[in-house]
């Protein structure tokens, strides 16, 4: 899922997304089904099933109840510059 959440925000020169556009991007490519009534919903679930479980990855954040997904190497491009 990640690998593909990637792709598309390097496609679509993005360092960051919502839950709504990556559960739709997901859906587009056949990872996970988008609920037409509550876009963005089964992706919310899983994120609160794996923050409830502390499996979270670490460029997933819930901010004031919303999701937001960052590319996932641009944590690794900001340890880099910090460690000089």
């Amino acid at each position: 899922m990640q690998h593909c959440l990637d792709s598309y925000m390097e496609l679509r020169g993005k360092q960051e997304i919502d839950e709504m556009e990556a559960n739709s991007e997901l859906a587009r490519q056949g990872l996970l089904e988008d609920d037409q009534a509550h876009p963005g919903r089964p992706l919310r679930e899983l994120l609160s099933r794996l923050r409830d479980s502390n499996m979270l990855p670490r460029n997933v954040k819930q901010v004031f109840g919303a999701w937001k997904i960052k590319h996932s190497r641009a944590l690794q491009m900001r340890q880099q510059i910090f460690m000089f």
